[in-house]
This record gives structure tokens, C-alpha cells and sequence, in this order.
């Protein structure tokens, strides 16, 4: 698998086994859509709840962004580190379960990914959403097409979000929301 864009573009990656990259045309539709509606990337803070092969957080480093990101399997962990030292990059890196994560209440983001596994609920995740997002920052959502009906459905609890485009790849669907 390779990096996409900016200053690591065309760099390989290690990618972990068992976990379901995120395909090179659905990362570059979102650093798309993320660009035309905020422009540079720079000093703008990436928060990846799910990290799973690592792909979106080296993206999103890739481009500018301070990441920050959550995986509890150490074996996942020590892959994405390996990936960060051949790039030499560095990025934080939380060995914990992101939705059980007591964030410090002046932590805030530009961007908020998650891509959890596909059999998931989705409540926590628009709940830290709500929580943790900049007001005109950008939350993405990647889940199963099949599941599109149930997510939207749960975002619909949570009245001051609102779904603001969306994009389907095959099986993948990515919605994006933000705070009004």
C-alpha cells in the first residue's frame, strides 16, 4: 500500500494483517473534500479514533496535519510505528479503546476519523464527535454501505450535527458531518 499525497506520496506502508486498509481512492476523496472546505492543512489537528492499519493517520500527516490516534492491539501499534520511523515522522500514538478515552476537556480537533469495525454502534462515536470537534471542524465517518440507514439514523439523535455530503466507493460509504 502506498501514501497518496503530500510530502510522503508514493511511500510503501506496512499494512497490519487482519485489519481492512482504507482503499487509495476513498483517502484521496477525503483529503479532497477536507481541503475545499478548509484549505491548508497545516498546525490543523487530526484525530483518528480507530487506527487499524495506519493508513489515514500517515495521510493525514502526510498533508500537514498534528495527528493523534487510538488502537488497542500492540501488534497494530508496533506496525504503525515501524511505518512512522521509515518516514521518519512521529505522531502520538494511544494504546487504549478511544471511545472509553477521558479526553482533557480543552482537547479539541479540525478532523475527527473514524472507521471502526463495520458490525459497530455508532452513538459514542457522534457523542465524543459532538465532544471533541472544532465548530468548523470536519467529522468523517467510514462504515458498510448496508449500515448507512442505521448510522444516519443514530446521527439523527444528535441535534446539532448534521450530515453535510457523502460518498460511496463500492461497499464503503463516507459520510461527513459537522457541528451547527
Amino acid at each position: 500500500m502506498h501514501l497518496t499525497g503530500g510530502q510522503y506520496k508514493g511511500r510503501k506502508i506496512i499494512t497490519p494483517k487482519g485489519v481492512r486498509p482504507t482503499l487509495s481512492n476513498v483517502r484521496e476523496s477525503v483529503f479532497n473534500v477536507l481541503y475545499s472546505y478548509m484549505g491548508d492543512f497545516s498546525g490543523k489537528k487530526f484525530l483518528d479514533l480507530f487506527l487499524g492499519s495506519g493508513i489515514m493517520t500517515l495521510e493525514a500527516l502526510s498533508r500537514g496535519f498534528e495527528t493523534l490516534s487510538f488502537e488497542i492491539d500492540s501488534s497494530v501499534i508496533n506496525i504503525a510505528k515501524q511505518n512512522l520511523k521509515a518516514l521518519s515522522a512521529d505522531t502520538k500514538i494511544v494504546k487504549s479503546d478511544s471511545l472509553k478515552y477521558n479526553f482533557k476537556k480543552d482537547s479539541k480537533f479540525d478532523v475527527i476519523y473514524a472507521d471502526p469495525p463495520w458490525d459497530y454502534s455508532y452513538s459514542k462515536i457522534f457523542e465524543i464527535c459532538q465532544n471533541l470537534l472544532l465548530p468548523d471542524g470536519v467529522a468523517i465517518i467510514e462504515c458498510d454501505k448496508k449500515k448507512k440507514p442505521d448510522v444516519i439514523r443514530e446521527l439523527g439523535n444528535f441535534s446539532s450535527s448534521e450530515l453535510f455530503k457523502e460518498k460511496n466507493y463500492g461497499r464503503c460509504c463516507l459520510l461527513f458531518i459537522r457541528l451547527c
